[in-house]
């Protein structure tokens, strides 16, 4: 869906896939007051994200590994098939590399550990959805395979 361009600048509209309800709700509070993001829906299963995703067309999907039907693996491959415009963000409490590894594999293009601080999860949406790759620094530490490819919250904050 093309946007048309106004004087002021549009949201970024997020769409959040995990599986947990406080998740969900943290993820929604924390972006509703964040100026410049919009939750534009979430689901908490591989089915209901894909259509949800497919019908509202976000700019950005936070994405956990873990769900109750389906996994985020199968859904991020799904997306990256489907929607090729949408970035793609995993936010997970898997911290060995080989998790953030698949998950680029698959059509992601950032990682977040859920440990890490809410500012690390907010830097990663507004560089994905300017066309960059992130990578958190506790996942850039264990994968250094993959921050040629990705920003780091330390890259950002020195350039």
């Amino acid at each position: 869906m093309a946007r048309v361009q106004t004087d002021s600048p549009q949201p970024i509209r997020v769409f959040v896939v995990d599986d947990e309800p406080v998740v969900r709700k943290g993820l929604r509070l924390l972006f509703g007051v964040r100026p410049g993001l919009v939750v534009c829906g979430e689901a908490d299963n591989e089915h209901d994200a894909l259509a949800g995703i497919l019908a509202v067309q976000p700019d950005v999907a936070v994405v956990d590994l873990t769900l109750k039907l389906g996994d985020g693996l199968s859904l991020i491959e799904q997306l990256h098939r489907r929607c090729p415009a949408l970035r793609i963000l995993v936010f997970s409490m898997h911290q060995e590399a080989h998790f953030a590894t698949a998950a680029f594999a698959a059509g992601g293009h950032g990682y977040v550990v859920k440990d890490e601080g809410t500012e690390g999860v907010l830097e990663a949406i507004q560089i994905l959805a300017n066309g960059g790759s992130y990578l958190s620094e506790q996942m850039a530490a264990k994968a250094p395979d993959l921050v040629p490819r990705a920003k780091t919250r330390s890259s950002t904050r020195a350039g």
